[in-house]
């Protein structure tokens, strides 16, 4: 077993920077159908592996929290919650940010009442901060995430209030965009605070793992800036597409239209 003092793998990062791109992928897909460039339905095929590439992200998250939980062995863990719960309320406050700025303009450009309401952002944050109290299981955390998936997938069937939104229940004939619920996504956090109990041990690699070469040193970079850049993808991405729609509408030749 490897002991190393760096606070970062590689392999850990690029795994999370694969994701990212991944994500990059299917924003890109829904924008060109939000501007009309492309058929919505190709959107619509796309959503049906949108969750492959979230539970990969949310999988390597749990990862995350458990590789310097490992590490605190024997020290006081009150400053690592701490800095979770911290990390956790920023991640909560910047994604109900992006949930108002999206809501407006989603009711004045595209006005199919499918607002924001409870997104990534949201879920992750509330994610990180309800697996502290599990992070002392270790490998034993497959048995209550297999539990809380299979609660999120039955509550999925279930309709109620809209206060419940956040634990996976919505209200009859409603589904709102870029919806993740806890339930049953805390879950799947925890089947990757359970992976990493395995692959990192105390919080050091089991095994030896070769180098990514130069794709693995791109990919662990990305990874390392997870929330700069989904905070800054969409806007850009999307200027980008609304000013490509623009210059073809000028030139007479409309690619597509808001």
């Amino acid at each position: 077993m490897e002991n190393r003092k760096s606070e970062r793998y590689w392999e850990v990062d690029a795994v999370r920077g694969f994701s990212l791109l991944g994500m990059i992928f299917f924003h890109t897909f829904f924008l060109l159908g939000t501007f009309h460039v492309i058929s919505i339905s190709v959107w619509d095929w796309i959503c049906n592996y949108i969750w492959l590439g979230t539970s990969i992200f949310v999988i390597i998250s749990g990862v995350s929290l458990i590789l310097r939980h490992g590490r605190m062995a024997g020290k006081p863990k009150k400053a690592y919650y701490a800095a979770i719960v911290k990390r956790g309320i920023q991640v909560i406050l910047i994604g109900a940010a992006i949930a108002v700025g999206a809501s407006i303009f989603i009711h004045f450009a595209i006005g199919d009442g499918r607002y924001m309401l409870f997104n990534f952002l949201q879920m992750m944050g509330w994610c990180m901060i309800l697996c502290i109290p599990f992070l002392r299981l270790g490998k034993w955390n497959f048995i209550p995430a297999v539990l809380i998936i299979a609660l999120g997938l039955f509550l999925e069937t279930v309709s109620g209030p809209a206060f419940l939104m956040p634990f996976g229940i919505l209200p009859d004939g409603f589904t709102p965009r870029d919806y993740f619920p806890i339930l049953p996504w805390l879950g799947v956090m925890l089947l990757g605070v359970a992976l990493g109990s395995v692959l990192y041990p105390n919080g050091y690699r089991k095994w030896r793992i070769p180098d990514g070469g130069r794709v693995g040193a791109v990919l662990a970079k990305i990874g390392k800036y997870p929330l700069q850049i989904y905070i800054l993808h969409m806007p850009v991405i999307g200027a980008l597409i609304l000013l490509l729609v623009w210059i073809t509408t000028l030139l007479g030749c409309p690619i597509g239209y808001l």
